[in-house]
């Protein structure tokens, strides 16, 4: 599986969530929905989760990493670790689905707020893929 594919998936997963939403074709999310993004998240955007999936070597093509991008509301302290316990709950310990053998929370760092105003924090995986015959 390819990085794009796989950063697709997540988004997709995380996307069960009532009131999450990934859209990556519009229209543009409402102030109510938090969107999720591939990559970084617009300035503009009120609140949301960029994924982005890095690391992993051209060895060990079974083992990746992502990271998540979160940012909670203007206001919010604890917005963003709020939004973060949701998607470990949704990611953490998934296992046999689109490919993926296994995720795992590694880390997370709270980032503090930004010149928005907005509380942020990253939280990185390592997700295990299914051998691609298992996949077939």
């Amino acid at each position: 599986m390819d990085d794009a594919t796989l950063t697709i998936r997540l988004c997709e997963r995380l996307a069960i969530v009532p009131g999450w939403s990934w859209r990556p074709g519009g229209p543009a999310y409402t102030d109510d929905e938090l969107g999720i993004y591939y990559g970084a998240i617009p300035a503009e955007a009120p609140w949301g989760i960029g994924v982005r999936v890095y690391g992993g070597d051209d060895v060990d093509t079974v083992e990746r990493r992502a990271q998540l991008r979160i940012r909670g509301l203007l206001d919010s302290r604890p917005g963003a670790d709020r939004i973060a316990g949701i998607a470990l709950t949704v990611l953490h310990g998934l296992s046999r689905w689109g490919g993926i053998n296994d995720i795992r929370r590694t880390s997370f760092d709270p980032k503090g707020e930004d010149a928005t105003g907005r509380q942020g924090r990253t939280d990185n995986y390592r997700i295990r893929l299914d051998n691609p015959e298992a996949s077939i």
